[in-house]
């Protein structure tokens, strides 16, 4: 799920290729810096303020509850 906020967020600043792979997994490593999702989302709303992509906090959870479905999806799949 948050690889996948990562490179959500990443398109919405521009980033392309590696560069929205490495932001992606910074994000996924901001997440074991506290418990629950508050670190990531700080460290998106922080980056895509600094970015000029001004974000509520409310579009980026909803967000992440889309891509946990879908990473969900993709686990299970895996698992088959």
């Amino acid at each position: 799920k948050n690889k996948m906020l990562g490179l959500w967020a990443a398109g919405l600043m521009g980033k392309t290729g590696a560069d929205a792979e490495n932001y992606a997994r910074d994000i996924v490593m901001a997440d074991f810096e506290k418990p629950g999702d508050h670190d990531v989302v700080h460290t998106l709303l922080r980056d895509l303020a600094a970015a000029g992509k001004p974000t509520e906090e409310h579009t980026i959870r909803k967000q992440g509850e889309r891509f946990l479905v879908e990473a969900m999806k993709q686990v299970m799949t895996e698992v088959k």
